[in-house]
């Protein structure tokens, strides 16, 4: 009998409340993309402690701990104009800045002083958001991203852990939990008006005490400004949701899984120009692109990408052409490294950022 039918919601909850932070004794292994493998995922996912701290890493990766970078950030004038990537290195407290162009990329520019940065998000105009977990606020940094945040969103109470933007300039914010105590049954989305600091609608999985998110990881907002976002139920299986109405959203919807793929620990949502929507899996090291739902569920993927030599891939962001992503590897040495989309494969280039990688964002952006 799997966890789900042995177990009450309150009682997995209890158990999650008392779950280490840390990471578990098992590590995360593919789990297979057909319905087939669905018993042999559940007896694998109830074997995995259930993460209660704020960070968006999978269990089966350690988080780093040191201190924060606090010297001053720097951004070469002669980059600054060009196509970039930016990278979170979430335990120096920096967001490093790469350009896309050339095999052998080379630092170009460097944000310091953050709080475990983890979630990324560029604009139209090329704005740069971030969600500074620990700082409970998201910053917004204009180009050429030399200078004090031009933007500064309060999140108090909150643990934000990814920031999207709408095509009219709607800011969403995933809080992972609320600060400082993070439970596992307090996550919520945020959002912000174009221009605001103070949200102007928060919204959770609450509402009627069913929690099919009782963490809510990322997300990433369509062209008619509705939102998808992933996270995990109590009972530590990947979940699925979409909010709509921006400032005047009132709920979650849930979103039933697909019946032929499975996730195990579902990381960055993005949907491409075509209106399809994007979520990577960090266990199967792949990318599985839905249309969107239909009859309240995802169908089978329109395609799954591969991300083969990737390391535990946590987020990806496509770029401008549609044809290729870069990913954030969380696990292994840390580093970023370029894929077709959505053939996937090998990477056709790799950077060692180091650190730990966990949000990645390139400008311009593929915007839906």
């Amino acid at each position: 009998m799997g966890i789900r039918h042995a177990l009450g919601a309150s009682a997995v909850l209890a158990m999650l409340a008392g779950c280490s932070a840390g990471t578990s004794a098992v590590s995360p292994a593919p789990l297979g993309q057909s319905s087939g493998a669905s018993a042999q995922a559940g007896q694998r996912q109830s074997e995995i402690a259930f993460r209660t701290d704020n960070s968006l890493l999978p269990p089966g990766v350690t988080r780093i701990w040191r201190p924060s970078i606090t010297g001053p950030g720097f951004m070469d004038p002669n980059a600054s104009a060009h196509a970039l990537i930016f990278v979170s290195d979430t335990p120096d407290g920096v967001i490093d800045i790469y350009p896309q162009a050339g095999k052998s990329q080379k630092l170009a520019g460097q944000i310091t002083g953050l709080s475990q940065p983890q979630g990324l998000s560029v604009d139209a105009a090329r704005n740069l958001y971030v969600a500074n977990t620990n700082g409970s606020n998201v910053l917004v940094y204009a180009p050429p991203y030399n200078k004090s945040p031009s933007l500064t969103l309060d999140d108090s109470g909150q643990f934000p852990a990814d920031v999207a933007v709408s095509a009219a300039g709607v800011v969403a914010v995933t809080n992972i939990c609320s600060a400082p105590h993070c439970r596992a049954d307090t996550a919520s989305v945020s959002f912000y008006a174009k221009g605001s600091t103070t949200a102007c609608a928060t919204v959770s999985d609450d509402t009627i005490g069913v929690f099919n998110l009782v963490r809510v990881n990322f997300a990433g907002f369509d062209a008619s400004g509705n939102l998808y976002i992933d996270g995990n139920d109590p009972y530590n299986e990947a979940s699925f949701g979409i909010v709509q109405g921006g400032c005047q959203a009132t709920s979650i919807v849930h979103i039933l899984p697909s019946p032929t793929f499975s996730f195990f620990f579902p990381g960055t949502v993005q949907v491409n120009q075509a209106g399809q929507i994007a979520i990577v899996d960090l266990a199967q090291e792949a990318i599985a692109t839905f249309a969107p739902p239909v009859n309240g569920g995802f169908g089978n993927p329109v395609s799954v990408t591969t991300l083969t030599g990737s390391s535990h891939a946590v987020s990806f962001a496509l770029l401008a052409s549609g044809n290729d992503l870069y990913t954030a590897d969380s696990g292994g040495s840390g580093s970023s490294s370029e894929y077709a989309y959505p053939a996937g494969g090998a990477a056709a280039k790799t950077i060692a950022v180091g650190g730990q990688p966990v949000g990645v964002a390139v400008s311009p952006a593929e915007l839906p």
